[in-house]
């Protein structure tokens, strides 16, 4: 049973089951290993906002049938009941590391209506390939909070990634999370809070935890938006509680204070 600070639901659990299944089935003897990481795998997954994060490692890279196929059946299973975001990567993309990674498959909700296009055989349509700087992010987390799915323990993996890749890829997404337009005022707020601990103290929170640890640091002007934005991110209050321009406005507060 994967911990969380609030039951996981049966159709949650159900949906991870199904996740792993598929991609137990897809890659077979290839499988190094299936990894939760993100908010189900530190504590703080909510069923209403939370997305399913996976990264999946194989020994060699898929092929396009298989990715075919996994992508197939991800269009059933992704936002049944929750959205999932999946990188896989092979073993020679990760060992040594190296930053940006590459990956061999990626699939989230933004990427459904292309995923669609490329499954009708439209022309000149493609999932994003090449590089990412965010798997250092989010192999940092599968390294010192994530959890093991399926195949070899974690431990096993024998990956370091660099502190300072890591900061770098939290720095991009930092400047992502206000530039793309993409992400909400939570997301602003609490992502902005878990960057600051990383780089003045070293350590690698969730977005929850990130808003609780800098609740009691920050001048007393910023600390109800911050009690307002962790009570949305677990449920307890609407994400309109927050606007955009309180967001922007800690936000920019964060980045002065790092330099970003």
């Amino acid at each position: 049973m994967i911990p969380n600070r609030h039951p996981i639901p049966s159709t949650t659990q159900e949906q991870i089951a199904s996740l792993t299944s598929l991609l137990c089935e897809s890659t077979q003897e290839n499988l190094v290993g299936i990894y939760a990481h993100g908010s189900l795998a530190m504590g703080c997954f909510n069923p209403l906002i939370s997305d399913i994060d996976l990264l999946v490692i194989t020994q060699q890279p898929m092929s396009l049938q298989v990715r075919r196929q996994i992508l197939d059946r991800l269009l059933c299973l992704s936002g049944t009941p929750h959205p999932v975001e999946i990188s896989v990567v092979h073993y020679a993309q990760i060992i040594p590391w190296r930053h940006p990674t590459l990956f061999d498959f990626h699939y989230s909700e933004v990427w459904r209506a292309i995923a669609q296009a490329v499954l009708a055989g439209e022309p000149h349509i493609a999932l994003p390939n090449g590089e990412d700087s965010d798997l250092a992010g989010h192999f940092t987390v599968l390294m010192r909070r994530g959890y093991c799915l399926a195949g070899a323990p974690i431990a096993a993996l024998q990956l370091s990634v660099p502190w300072k890749d890591y900061l770098d890829s939290v720095h991009i997404d930092f400047t992502w999370a206000v530039s793309s337009g993409q992400a909400g005022p939570i997301y602003v707020v609490l992502n902005a809070c878990r960057c600051w601990a990383a780089v003045t103290t070293g350590v690698v929170l969730s977005k929850m935890e990130g808003g609780i640890w800098a609740a009691e640091r920050v001048p007393a002007q910023f600390r109800p938006l911050l009690i307002r934005a962790c009570a949305a991110y677990s449920g307890e209050a609407a994400e309109s509680t927050i606007s955009d321009a309180e967001a922007c406005t800690f936000h920019h507060w964060i980045a002065d204070r790092l330099g970003w």
